[in-house]
């Protein structure tokens, strides 16, 4: 087997799940669930009590304008390089792939494991939207699962993690799906029958009459060993390159064998990785790689 090149270090600890304390999500979220129009009038209020207040009017406008030239110089100066690009943070520049592991946290070769993806979505079809006091409820109950999923010290539920993605529907409407990967549907089913997510079945079952401004869906798919393959390039960890694997067999220290959690990122700029069959451990078709390469395809094993 050729050496393949993990792109980020093992750590001695399960990465830390989502903090939903935290004020930089909570304003994320209330950002996410307001329209353009409720952004602006909200400004345009602001800017009123302003020019009520007995104060002089450059008062008034100043912190709008300040703002304003602060943005557009802040944006300036990211552009051409004279300060660091912010939404950069994180970002893995080189092309690099994810290659789930094994049950043991070792990763045997490109395309040997099945993975199980389930999008579980939640959705206020409100005018308070996410701030609808019955869609709270449907909130607490995702976190709660997120925080027992993230909390499995074993990944013996066969959870290996998960990304959100919340947008807005053409109607306004605020929607957020969770996206989790597992080694199995047979895992997903499972937790679903587990006491958290039964708790949130029955309670939607119950309530279910006064519930139709409420969106619930979700879709699993389990894709056999092979039958997947991805790609990232400048891109922050997400989705199935967003996953942990406990290594199981590693170093005896003190007698105990030391705790280390894996990234399934590697390396894409060498060997069978470069390549969509070559990430799903398949050999090139010598066209193909023809087509996109040129002269570099003599360096690609093909049939």
């Amino acid at each position: 087997m050729m050496d393949y090149r993990h792109i980020l270090p093992s750590t001695t600890s399960k990465p830390a799940g989502p903090n939903f304390n935290s004020l930089s999500l909570k304003l994320n979220a209330i950002h996410g669930n307001l329209s353009l129009q409720t952004i602006l009038l909200i400004g345009a209020c602001l800017q009123t009590l302003l020019f009520l207040l007995p104060i002089p009017k450059l008062y008034s406008v100043g912190p709008a304008i300040g703002l304003l030239l602060f943005r557009i110089i802040d944006t300036i100066l990211i552009t051409y390089n004279f300060i660091p690009n912010p939404y950069l943070k994180d970002a893995i520049f080189k092309k690099h792939t994810a290659q789930p592991h094994d049950r043991e946290g070792n990763f045997t070769g490109p395309g040997k494991e099945k993975i199980a993806i389930m999008l579980l979505g939640a959705k206020s079809n409100h005018p308070l939207g996410m701030f609808e006091p019955e869609f709270g409820k449907v909130g607490k109950f995702l976190r709660q699962m997120t925080k027992e999923l993230n909390g499995d010290p074993t990944q013996e539920s066969g959870f290996l993690g998960q990304s959100a993605v919340t947008r807005k529907d053409k109607n306004g409407a605020t929607e957020q799906v969770l996206i989790s990967y597992w080694r199995s549907i047979d895992d997903v089913h499972r937790f679903a029958y587990g006491p958290t997510h039964l708790a949130a079945w029955r309670w939607w079952n119950d309530n279910m009459k006064k519930l139709n401004h409420i969106g619930i869906m979700h879709e699993v798919y389990e894709a056999d060993a092979g039958m997947w393959e991805g790609v990232y390039v400048n891109f922050q960890p997400t989705l199935l390159g967003n996953t942990t694997y406990m290594k199981k067999d590693g170093q005896l220290v003190g007698g105990e064998v030391k705790e280390e959690w894996v990234r399934p990122l590697l390396d894409a700029n060498r060997g069978s990785l470069r390549t969509s069959r070559g990430r799903r451990g398949l050999v090139d078709k010598k066209e193909d790689v023809q087509k996109v390469y040129g002269k570099e395809a003599g360096t690609y094993e093909t049939v």
